[in-house]
């Protein structure tokens, strides 16, 4: 007596709702990451020669602290997070007594009025940029200069009878954070490794995903029998051809024919 071979198909357990939600979020998440860091790219490639060939993306931009004439605030090595604000903003602060501490490229070689009998003499130009704490504001034709000196008295270019001068046009930024490990995320997405890395991540997530629904799906039974002669369409098996229902009438009619004979 030949028995009837089983049909099996495949099956694929489908992903669930939230699942899938979760994937669009965090996908849409890392796309709109990369969209906002490419386009801050961009501007700070726009506006580079604005500024003296620095980076400044959307008026935000990072330094790293290289000297210590403003310790013990900011120490050597952190980093500092800056804002381009508006003179008048700067201004209204200032007046205010707030304490300002500005980021500026060091150029200026123009006249600058000094108030306050401290300070005496210019420190020589370092054609990079520095970041000082505001001193006086002078009005002048053409629009504001600006003096500046570090707050470590003891240190290089902060001397109690030494300052800084710089006019809007060398204005960097107005310091708004300082944080190593914040300079540092800045400035690593900022790079080239930074933006490979940020697109790799979404890769990664995806190819991570997909092994593991090839690992589930190799622990599964493959297969799923159905019945003799069933047909089930949704949950375990497909229809069957009409090569596999002329097989079947042909096996079911052997089995038949056999049954007969055995029993005559």
């Amino acid at each position: 007596m030949s028995e009837v071979e089983e049909k099996k198909v495949r099956t694929k357990k489908p992903k669930s709702k939230l699942r899938k939600t979760i994937e669009w979020i965090l996908t849409g998440l890392f796309l709109a990451v990369f969209a906002v860091i490419m386009a801050g790219q961009i501007d700070g490639l726009v506006h580079r020669k604005e500024h003296y060939n620095q980076q400044i993306r959307f008026g935000v931009a990072t330094f790293v602290v290289k000297t210590d004439s403003m310790e013990p605030k900011y120490k050597v090595g952190s980093a500092i997070v800056t804002y381009l604000q508006k003179v008048d903003t700067i201004i209204a602060d200032f007046n205010k007594g707030k304490e300002v501490d500005v980021t500026f490229m060091d150029v200026y070689t123009g006249p600058a009025e000094v108030d306050n009998p401290q300070y005496t003499t210019r420190t020589s130009i370092t054609n990079y940029p520095m970041t000082h704490r505001l001193r006086e504001i002078h009005k002048t034709e053409t629009g504001y200069t600006f003096i500046v000196s570090g707050i470590n008295i003891g240190a290089h270019l902060s001397a109690a009878d030494q300052y800084q001068a710089f006019t809007e046009k060398e204005l960097l930024g107005v310091v708004v954070a300082d944080s190593a490990f914040l300079g540092g995320f800045f400035g690593f997405i900022g790079s080239p490794l930074g933006l490979l890395a940020l697109l790799l991540i979404p890769a990664m997530y995806l190819v991570i995903t997909s092994v593991i629904d090839i690992f589930k799906a190799y622990k599964e039974p493959d297969e799923q029998p159905a019945g003799e002669g069933e047909v089930v369409k949704d949950h375990g098996t497909v229809d069957l051809t009409e090569e596999d229902k002329k097989r079947l009438k042909a096996e079911l009619l052997d089995e038949m024919m056999n049954k007969k004979k055995k029993g005559d």
